[in-house]
């Protein structure tokens, strides 16, 4: 018994020391262990930073100010940050894997894969290296790179069944049916004798997915069938999905397999209802095309549907530093009101009204106006949208509320 007691402790002791370590790490500038998007931290970060001259102690503090940056979604500050901090410690692999992820954000994947690659040289048998890289590589178009990396995975974490869903999914993108159902079926197998919903779910998922991309019509020009897919929204549209993945994997030029892609991402919708795949087509087919601002658009929007508008704006940026677009600029629009900057909302869609009068920047200037309490010129703005063709239940329930009963009449029509 008094054995045991010591041991008691000792414990408490060792806790004791381990929670005043937490407490003084946590209490220490630009610390990530805490809440960063509070002023006071980065007040107190910046502050520090400020009166640190030697560069290798200012370091760790850059990189802690750079993830506070990436919580607030501020991925050039972010960068910036981490470049200085490398600049003072090129091999430190959480300023390396910090600068690869906001790279990845930044959709910038061949700056990302270069950390990566530079952590995994350094740490050859961590498998989180090879997983990020293969999430960068998938998203530049090195499919097969992504696979490897995949592969990788598995041989480091053999048990793990994500790790082999992730290399069932990149011999699916490889057209390698037989492989990815192997692995999605075993992965399946495993995670119903170990109780594993999760993981369950996704391999579940995972075999209709593969059974959709080779679901295709025999023979033929499956290219051409892939484009009816803009077309068909209900019946007749089974093997729209393989017939576009089919094109897809014979397609010889980027540009083709953009069209595809896009092309599937609508039949994904109208086949399967599956707002995910629709997204990850859009991300691939700018992947393959990735100089086509159409398709970054496409993106975006496909981003607002998901209310992913932090990433919508991105692809809209982007579109927008080389040219103004009005279809980027209402995006934006939509992104920025839903962030909030209902200032920087109303600019976008005033300058995407003067290139092209659209429904997406009269409901955005529509919305902001009712929210404001502005009923007249809401009103007003409702009427154009009716005008623009817009008859959806929403529309005509504020109207109503805005006492127009006969929008046709009201609107002239």
């Amino acid at each position: 018994m008094p054995a045991r007691t010591s041991i008691l402790i000792l414990s408490a002791l060792a806790l004791l020391v381990s929670l005043r370590a937490r407490a003084d790490d946590e209490a220490r500038p630009c610390a990530t262990g805490v809440d960063v998007k509070t002023p006071e931290w980065l007040a107190g970060c910046e502050a520090a930073i400020a009166g640190e001259a030697d560069a290798k102690r200012r370091a760790p503090l850059l990189f802690g100010r750079a993830f506070g940056a990436v919580e607030r979604f501020r991925y050039d500050d972010a960068i910036a940050d981490l470049n200085a901090a490398l600049a003072a410690d090129p091999e430190n692999p959480d300023y390396l894997r910090e600068r690869a992820f906001v790279h990845g954000e930044l959709s910038n994947y061949s700056e990302a894969i270069d950390d990566l690659s530079h952590f995994i040289k350094q740490y050859p048998d961590d498998p989180s290296g090879y997983r990020e890289r293969a999430y960068a590589r998938h998203f530049s178009a090195d499919l097969k790179g992504a696979y490897e990396d995949y592969a990788r995975v598995l041989e480091l974490t053999p048990d793990s069944l994500q790790s082999l869903l992730a290399r069932a999914e990149a011999a699916l993108w490889l057209g390698r049916f037989d492989e990815a159902n192997v692995d999605a079926g075993s992965a399946q197998s495993r995670a119903q004798a170990f109780h594993e919903v999760e993981a369950l779910g996704a391999a579940t998922e995972l075999l209709s997915r593969i059974q959709r991309w080779r679901d295709a019509v025999k023979g033929g020009d499956a290219a051409k069938r892939c484009k009816q897919a803009r077309a068909i929204h209900k019946g007749g549209a089974s093997k729209l999905v393989g017939d576009c993945s089919r094109a897809f994997l014979e397609a010889s030029t980027g540009g083709a397999k953009a069209d595809a892609l896009t092309n599937r991402s609508v039949a994904w919708l109208a086949v399967a209802n599956s707002p995910k795949s629709t997204t990850e087509d859009m991300r691939m087919a700018l992947a393959f095309d990735p100089g086509n601002s159409e398709r970054r658009v496409n993106l975006g929007y496909s981003y607002l549907a998901s209310s992913e508008s932090a990433a919508a704006m991105r692809e809209f940026n982007s579109v927008l530093a080389g040219e103004k677009q009005w279809l980027a600029l209402a995006g934006r629009a939509v992104a920025r009101a839903n962030l909030g900057d209902t200032e920087g909302a109303t600019a976008d869609a005033l300058e995407s009204q003067k290139i092209n009068p659209n429904e997406v920047a009269t409901t955005v200037l529509a919305d902001i106006a009712y929210e404001k309490g502005d009923r007249d010129r809401a009103r007003g703005l409702y009427l154009d949208l009716y005008r623009l063709g817009t008859r959806n239940d929403r529309l005509f329930e504020r109207l109503s509320e805005l006492g127009v009963a006969d929008p046709a009449r009201a609107a002239g029509k």
